[in-house]
């Protein structure tokens, strides 16, 4: 709600300062750092096990991370930059939020040919939550739960890349809310937060606590991943064109990233026989919740007991 997120924006920088004063309490990291230096030498006594020792260097880690090595001057400096950062990606997230909630494409029924009957009933309910009060008005939210359901059955084209336009451009739909200069500010706070820890870009401080090390080792991921991903993509165009072909159907200017998921649903009722809209039925919110609650269970032998008293 538009209170919760004023809430929201006023705290956000708020809760970053408590979070750095948090770790910069005089004395606490050098008694953290004490830890940290013993942890070889308890693990090969027996004194602490595995799991002791891990969460000495995690510990640790996490105050370096947040300053606790930096001079007084720096360590204000570096608060101030988590606080700013804290702001800015509020309003980013809150920009683009706007924009799923505000915008609307407001059709027929007649328009939506193609769509199953429960994303028609969706937009008709959400053509009167937003009170259209046209007997044949339906709407189409940037909410996914009505977006891409839209995107992959509605057979008009037209209205498949008006929202499709829409949905890729979300946080830039309004010269109020310029998500470009939020994200400019961000990056170069980034790269100061970085070169604070002795970092040449953002890029290497983030990397440095992940299982890739490096940018250099991201990168070589992202680029195998991509080409594998690249083929698989390329392929699946290919059966799209097939089909298409097959029925008939020529499109201007072949496929677009607004007619993927539409001709790939084709695709897979005609080769498999298969409806992702007769799946859903099967996972409705208490279906999906009973199969965590199940699962939870039998891996950890966790059990969820109703809590009468407690309003939610």
């Amino acid at each position: 709600t538009p209170e919760m997120q004023a809430v929201q924006s006023k705290m956000a920088p708020v809760l970053s300062r408590h979070r750095s004063k948090c770790y910069n309490i005089p004395g606490l990291f050098e008694k953290i750092e004490e830890m940290h230096d013993v942890k070889e030498e308890k693990l090969k006594s027996g004194e602490w096990d595995a799991e002791q020792a891990r969460l000495a260097e995690r510990v640790y880690v996490g105050f370096v991370r947040m300053g606790a090595k930096l001079d007084e001057e720096s360590k204000k400096e570096y608060a101030d930059i988590q606080a700013e950062l804290a702001t800015l990606q509020t309003n980013f997230m809150q920009n683009v939020l706007k924009d799923e909630e505000t915008w609307e494409m407001v059709i027929t029924k007649e328009d939506m040919e193609g769509c199953p009957p429960d994303l028609i009933s969706s937009a008709r309910q959400a053509a009167i939550d937003r009170n259209h009060d046209g007997p044949t008005d339906h709407v189409i939210t940037l909410g996914r739960s009505l977006i891409e359901p839209f995107l992959t059955y509605s057979s008009r084209r037209d209205l498949r890349k008006k929202a499709f336009d829409a949905f890729s451009s979300r946080g830039e739909l309004s010269e109020e809310r310029d998500n470009l200069s939020i994200a400019t500010k961000i990056l170069r706070l980034r790269k100061r937060q970085a070169n604070l820890m002795d970092k040449e870009t953002f890029a290497e401080y983030q990397t440095e606590d992940t299982m890739a090390q490096t940018p250099e080792n991201v990168m070589k991921l992202l680029t195998d991943v991509w080409a594998r991903a690249k083929d698989a993509a390329d392929g699946e165009r290919e059966m799209m064109e097939a089909f298409l072909t097959e029925k008939g159907e020529t499109l201007e200017g072949g496929i677009q990233p607004w007619d993927w998921r539409y001709y790939a649903e084709q695709v897979r009722q005609a080769n498999y026989n298969f409806d992702e809209s007769e799946l859903k039925p099967y996972l409705s919110l208490n279906a999906v919740t009973n199969a965590v609650f199940d699962v939870s269970n039998k891996l950890y032998g966790l059990k969820y007991v109703k809590r009468e008293d407690v309003e939610a």
